[in-house]
């Protein structure tokens, strides 16, 4: 299994668009560089009033599917 680290600051204003239509995935960078297209509902459980912020460690199975997501700070 892969994981990337990510450290993400999506205010909330960013995260309401999704519910608009107008976004449906977080593209960020690792940590280590590499780049990244998320959905944005996997992140759903971590919407503050402020919107998305925080390191995140993202796991992934062979066939580089989600498998999950955990807040890390």
């Amino acid at each position: 299994m892969a994981k990337l680290v990510l450290s993400v600051a999506l205010p909330a204003f960013k995260y309401e668009a999704m519910y608009a239509g107008a976004a449906k995935n977080l593209v960020a960078n690792s940590l280590d560089g590499r780049k990244v297209q998320l959905p944005l509902a996997a992140f759903q459980c971590f919407v503050t009033h402020q919107g998305i912020n925080g390191v995140f460690e993202v796991e992934f199975d062979e066939s580089n599917k989600l498998i999950g997501i955990t807040q890390l700070r």
